[in-house]
């Protein structure tokens, strides 16, 4: 028995591990990196995870002879080395400290040493009621994949054979059964040993109806769920069950990257397109980049799937960085793929066909021939609430935020006495909206645009007679309710569904025969260059709701445009997804943007833009001198949304064609940031590598 010194992180924002005495006769243990331990931190005792062993403690000049000893263990669990190189690469690579990254894959529970006991007691309690009425079930479950799908999986068989990393792609028109495909080559590859899957997913609103499939599929083995809707208790017998091996399958959202994974063979990406892998907040990293270097660093197979691949992706496969598989049928017989048709809206305002919600005369129609058919209708538009703007029509005055620059929107729901409420959907801000206007003193205030509420409410009235099932944010907050929704949805009773992008992604709806989307031209012409990217996946996606059995006729889709030339309809209309996708790259190729350039945002957040600007100047002029003509810095701006809750918010934009240089640049910088947060601790400073939103 010896003692040595070893180096712990511990969950603060700051850059160090800090050194402790180990002293293996009192701690009956020699020290291991990723071993969870109670330290004493300043006057607080914490949990800390030991990253170095220094070596003996006879060695120790004077200094480190005042060190603290580390307490206690915890004696259930560690962190294994594959999810440390992992949060090791992601704080270089994403600038943030170890200690915050690490410990923000433990569940809460465990960081709270005062509960590591209770913790071990309500493991084995629930352990041996698992047990104890485990069920013997016989696995009878039988996927027929057509030709198209199995040759996808002989393909997927033989790569993971190989016992290798390889990044593929599955890419397959909705509803052409690539999830058939990559659950049987996940239970082949589980077949008769320990390994372990994980399969990402980019929302929790997709997990239930996944997980009840995954159950089916591996009825004999054990399947942990993580997001961030279970509770604290289910999160640490999940944690504890991935950790231990004990859980085969592991299906989360993106936090689930970071899961203690000791023997995973295999990594799915579920619709790697979707911007929801992209954290936006405290560590912005993005899950399936990481999910592609956690492939690379351990030597297995990272499979992506998608409708429409991400820029990113596609750009990889053009440059045959990537193995690609394709499914271009349906998978069920007499399943349609949706035959579009486009409703100009400059045609309709002439011929005064559209009513004062925006409406057409040709929709209505659709409408009522899919109902009398006894067949569902699906209206897609991507805003939640009543309306997005409460307008004078007098002065111009508009219902904007006291404490952010957006708009407040008004919301179909009673605030007092009021049956209107107004709410900031950035800040969370309620009020009451005003009996007049605040400007002038106009009474005859307007909402202007339309939500899911408004819309819900014009459909009840213009179609009494159909039922109206609204899926939202709003109508969905309750526990259980948007499961209950979807159940409703699924035993096939004639219904308008409105919805936003929550019933765009992965529902297998079998009797929706006709979509409509609608206030679709705004995302033609937004700033952010990837709102066309965005708009033309969730087009395909939607479209892709329709159509998905032979319970429908041939399923079609209606939307509602100013710009029916546009060549994202022209290829919606030809099915050319491809080419269109091909298009979007060489436009990116030809402004040199990502991926044919990286980005990162320097951001900083005080209560006064200007001394916002003053740190973005110092740290521009810090850095400027070291890039070289690879790399631009930008001068600061304002946020797209420059106030956030009383925060003004500005930025830089770093752009480099050089990957390298960039780390380099932001790594400089960081240097400069720590030091202007340490005169003021108001200031708020974060790094943003490869942004999403500006």
């Amino acid at each position: 028995m010896s003692i040595k010194i070893v180096k712990v992180a511990i969950d603060i924002p700051i850059f160090q591990l800090f050194d402790y005495i180990w002293d293996e006769e009192e701690l009956n243990q020699k020290p291991k990196r990723g071993q969870i331990v109670k330290v004493e931190f300043g006057k607080k005792i914490n949990a800390g995870i030991v990253l170095q062993i220094n070596g003996d403690f006879s060695c120790a000049n004077d200094q480190d002879k005042s060190l603290k000893r580390v307490i206690e263990l915890a004696q259930l669990t560690h962190i294994d080395e594959g999810l440390l190189r992992l949060c090791q690469f992601a704080s270089k690579y994403y600038l943030r400290p170890l200690g915050e990254i690490l410990f923000s894959t433990i569940p809460t529970d465990w960081k709270k040493t005062e509960k590591w006991e209770a913790l071990e007691k309500q493991r084995n309690k629930k352990l041996k009621k698992e047990e104890h009425n485990a069920p013997q079930n016989q696995d009878k479950s039988k996927w027929l994949l057509n030709n198209e799908q199995q040759t996808a999986y002989d393909q997927l068989i033989h790569i993971s054979a190989k016992n290798e990393f390889e990044l593929i792609l599955l890419k397959g028109i909705t509803g052409s059964g690539k999830t058939a495909v990559y659950l049987n080559w996940l239970k082949k590859i589980l077949e008769g040993n320990d390994d372990q899957c994980l399969i990402l997913v980019p929302e929790i609103n997709l997990t239930p109806q996944l997980e009840k499939i995954i159950r089916q599929v591996f009825i004999n083995q054990e399947v942990s769920v993580l997001h961030s809707n279970i509770s604290p208790a289910q999160r640490n017998i999940a944690w504890w069950k991935v950790q231990h091996g004990m859980s085969r399958v592991i299906l989360g959202t993106r936090l689930s990257i970071f899961a203690p994974i000791p023997r995973l063979k295999a990594i799915v990406v579920d619709e790697e397109h979707d911007g929801s892998y992209k954290q936006q907040d405290g560590l912005r990293y993005n899950a399936r980049d990481l999910a592609i270097w956690r492939g690379v660093d351990i030597k297995i197979p990272v499979l992506l799937t998608s409708a429409t691949p991400s820029s990113e992706t596609w750009q990889k496969v053009i440059q045959n960085k990537i193995t690609l598989f394709e499914l271009t049928k349906k998978a069920k017989e007499g399943a349609t793929i949706s035959q579009l048709h486009l409703i100009d809206l400059n045609q309709a305002r002439k011929n005064k066909t559209i009513d004062t919600h925006g409406l057409t005369s040709e929709i209505k129609k659709v409408i009522q021939k899919t109902w009398e058919k006894n067949k569902q209708v699906l209206v897609f538009i991507n805003r939640r609430g009543y309306s997005p703007i409460l307008h004078c029509g007098s002065c111009q005055w508009k219902s904007e935020c006291k404490k952010c620059s957006a708009w407040m929107v008004v919301h179909k729901k009673k605030f007092g006495d009021k049956d209107f409420s107004l709410q900031c959907h950035h800040c969370g801000l309620v009020t009451a909206p005003p009996v007049s206007c605040p400007s002038c003193g106009n009474q005859d205030l307007a909402t202007v645009g339309m939500g899911t509420q408004k819309i819900e409410e014009h459909l009840s009235l213009e179609f009494p007679q159909i039922e109206i099932m609204r899926i939202d944010s709003d109508s969905t907050k309750r526990k259980g309710s948007a499961d209950e929704a979807f159940s409703l949805i699924h035993q096939g009773r004639p219904c308008l569904i409105v919805g936003t992008q929550m019933v765009t992604k992965g529902h297998d709806f079998q009797h929706v025969e006709t979509v409509i989307v609608l206030d679709v031209d705004k995302s033609l012409y937004s700033q952010d260059f990837r709102a066309i990217e965005k708009m033309f996946s969730q087009l395909v996606q939607v479209a892709g709701r329709g159509g998905r059995s032979d319970q429908t006729d041939q399923s079609n889709i209606y939307i509602q445009t100013e710009f029916v030339n546009h060549p994202l309809f022209t290829s919606l209309a030809n099915h050319r997804y491809d080419d269109y996708i091909t298009e979007i790259v060489l436009e990116r190729k030809e402004n040199q943007l990502p991926p044919y350039a990286y980005q990162a945002l320097i951001i900083v957040e005080s209560v006064t833009e200007k001394k916002n600007l003053e740190i973005l100047y110092e740290i521009k002029g810090h850095i400027e001198n070291q890039k070289n003509t690879q790399t631009t810095i930008y001068d600061p701006t304002p946020r797209m949304l420059h106030k956030h809750s009383g925060i003004e918010r500005n930025q830089i934009l770093i752009e480099s064609k050089d990957r390298i240089e960039l780390q380099s640049l932001l790594e400089t910088a960081l240097d400069q940031i720590e030091m202007i947060k340490k005169k003021s601790r108001s200031i708020k400073i974060h790094i943003d590598r490869d942004p999403t939103l500006f």
